[in-house]
């Protein structure tokens, strides 16, 4: 997740043509929300295996907004784009950030809480 928006997004608009760094970017959308719904839904079993149900809890609310995020959220960016609304699209994009964001840092707290 972290390579991901901290690495990847940004080099790829930084290296290739802004026409081709967009539709790429949208293209990797899906593997990388499936990557984590995967991911999480497997961490929130060995979660709830181990008895630890809020971080099961946690991991399953990953899961949750990760699928809003690509079932919902992302054809309504890509619906905006495409409509010209650029503020619209701005505004939807910050909080795509936000979420993706916040979704990182519940990860790293379920990491940091299974090593502790």
């Amino acid at each position: 997740m972290l390579f991901f928006g901290a690495v990847m997004a940004p080099l790829v608009f930084i290296k290739l043509p802004l026409e081709t760094a967009g539709p790429f970017i949208r293209a990797a959308f899906p593997w990388y929300y499936a990557f984590i719904i995967a991911s999480s839904a497997l961490a929130a079993l060995g979660f709830f295996l181990r008895g630890q149900a809020l971080s099961a809890v946690v991991a399953l609310l990953l899961v949750a907004v990760t699928v809003w995020l690509w079932v919902w959220f992302l054809p309504h960016l890509d619906v905006l784009r495409t409509a010209g609304d650029t503020l619209g699209f701005k505004r939807g994009h910050r909080l795509s950030v936000y979420v993706n964001g916040a979704e990182l840092l519940a990860a790293l707290v379920l990491l940091l809480r299974t090593a502790v």
